[in-house]
């Protein structure tokens, strides 16, 4: 069976909800397939923020890298840290020092639900570009010592 080592990073507020259930659907899926997950938990968020002065380590990027994958949940409370600082200080530095290019999120409508989209059958995937625009620093540099490095 194989392996993965997931470095698992559930960020702050409905993230670490988030995260927390969808482990337990992938371990079923690995389950189900023939595959098992090897996570560990790293608590990079903003109240690690508030408490170190950090949103991860200095060597949070190395960390990382011994990885096969990252998941990371929904990072950012603005009412205790400005959104510039998980930006720069999480997101931006994983985001850039990984080939990490799409941001994919299904969109569904849930039975008895309310909201303002009324529509039947509503079920899309949407991928977002994510090196791009805010994602990749006014001024900055993406892919840096790849192939494909823009400024």
């Amino acid at each position: 069976m194989t392996s993965h080592k997931i470095a698992l990073i559930p960020g702050d507020g409905i993230g670490v909800d988030v995260t927390e259930a969808t482990m337990r659907v992938l371990s079923a899926a690995g389950d189900k397939f023939g595959f098992s997950l090897a996570p560990e938990t790293f608590p990079w968020s903003c109240e690690y923020y508030l408490e170190t002065g950090a949103m991860m380590p200095e060597d949070g990027i190395e960390t990382l890298s011994a990885f096969d994958a990252i998941y990371l949940g929904a990072v950012g409370w603005p009412d205790t840290v400005p959104d510039s600082v998980s930006l720069h200080g999480l997101l931006l530095p994983i985001r850039k020092a990984f080939t990490q290019y799409a941001n994919i999120r299904p969109h569904r409508l849930l039975a008895g639900v309310e909201g303002p989209l009324k529509a039947e059958g509503f079920d899309i995937l949407c991928i977002r570009e994510n090196t791009e625009g805010e994602y990749s620093g006014a001024g900055g540099r993406v892919h840096q010592g790849q192939p494909n490095e823009v400024a």
